[in-house]
This record gives structure tokens, C-alpha cells and sequence, in this order.
């Protein structure tokens, strides 16, 4: 499992029939409400070493929802995604993706190089490497702009207004650490499953 989960910016381009979506899953440089940015070139080595990623429904490691390939393109990790729609789950989450139900993206990943700054009497991470496990789709996303932006089927096109940012958590040794709009509770039952031996 992978020692971090962080909610980032999802920016949905696309959402196909069969099932297939292309979007922007994180953007250097840009500070997250978990005060954390993701420098230029903390992806390179992941990319490099395998650029396809398992898709996760809600962080579920038991709810593998399809695949990914993520590559680096203007200072953005774009995800290139086929929904596997023989899964009830799958389709459960392509409807919600297509209605804008569900407009949040998050990965699971490992810390591999960060620093810390204090700007303004804060601390803010920049995460310089880090090790990506997964990417999910979920309900809350850490920024506020983590928003779905166009998705088409036949039948209708439906378009938002949206921009995409992002960043990674912190180095961490605890085994589990979830940045999200509900992190406490989240927290509270990784902790749980954790203490039960998941």
C-alpha cells in the first residue's frame, strides 16, 4: 500500500463511450490546501520507471476501476484512462464522471525527496520526488478547483469552466497519510483498517 494518498486537481477533458478519459492529474508549482506543492520533475523517475497506473475507485484497493498511462506535458501530469465498464463499479463511476456527480482526482504514492519552506509564518512542503502507486477517483478533491471540465458521450456534452493544480504530501512514516476535504475522517478509518491488519 502505498505510504501516502493526496486528493490533487483533476481536470477531465474527455469521457468517451467506451469508457476511456484524458484529463490533467497534477500541475508543478502550485500550492494545495494541505500547504504542499509538487516541484518540476518530481514525476520524471515514476513515469520513466512505469508510466501506467492502476484507477481506483475512492482509494479502494479492492475496487481497481481500470488503467492509466500519466506522462509530463507543459508542467502538467496528464492520465490517459480506459474505465474497465464490465465492472459494476467502473460504470458506476463513469455515469458519476459524465453527470458531474464526481469531479475529483487523488493518487497514492510514496515520498521519495521533499523540503519544507515557511512562507508567511507557514510551512509549505515542495515534494522533489516522489513514487506514484495509483490514481483514484473520488468525491472530495484537495483544491477547490478540482473540477470536471468537459465530458461527452453521444447523447450530450456537458462543459465547466475549470483550471487544474496540485501537490503532493508530506514525507511521511506512517503508512497511510490522506489529504482531502475529509481527511480526519478518512484518516480515522485508514487508522482503523490499519490496527486490523489491511
Amino acid at each position: 500500500m502505498p505510504e501516502e494518498l493526496k486528493t490533487l486537481t483533476f481536470e477531465l477533458k474527455e469521457v468517451a463511450e467506451d469508457g476511456t478519459f484524458t484529463g490533467i492529474a497534477s500541475v508543478y508549482g502550485v500550492e494545495d490546501l494541505g500547504r504542499d506543492v509538487i516541484d518540476k520533475g518530481a514525476f520524471v523517475k515514476t513515469i520513466g520507471e512505469n508510466p501506467t497506473v492502476p484507477i481506483l475507485w475512492q482509494h479502494k484497493p479492492d475496487e481497481v476501476i481500470g488503467e492509466g498511462e500519466v506522462s509530463e506535458w507543459q508542467g502538467k501530469i496528464l492520465i490517459k484512462g480506459r474505465l474497465d465498464l464490465e465492472d459494476s463499479t467502473a460504470v458506476k463511476a463513469y455515469g458519476k464522471m459524465k453527470r458531474r456527480l464526481v469531479r475529483g482526482l487523488s493518487i497514492g504514492f510514496s515520498t521519495i525527496k521533499s523540503t519544507f519552506q515557511e512562507i508567511e509564518g507557514r510551512m509549505v512542503r515542495h515534494i522533489q520526488e516522489l513514487k506514484l502507486w495509483e490514481v483514484s477517483i473520488v468525491t472530495f478533491p484537495m483544491l477547490p478547483d478540482a473540477q470536471v471540465v468537459r465530458v461527452k458521450d453521444t447523447s450530450s456534452t456537458l462543459a465547466a469552466d475549470g483550471d487544474a493544480a496540485d501537490g503532493e504530501p508530506r514525507k511521511s512514516t506512517e503508512p497511510d497519510d490522506v489529504h482531502s476535504t475529509l481527511a480526519p475522517l478518512v484518516q480515522g478509518l485508514l487508522d482503523l483498517l490499519q490496527r486490523k491488519g489491511y
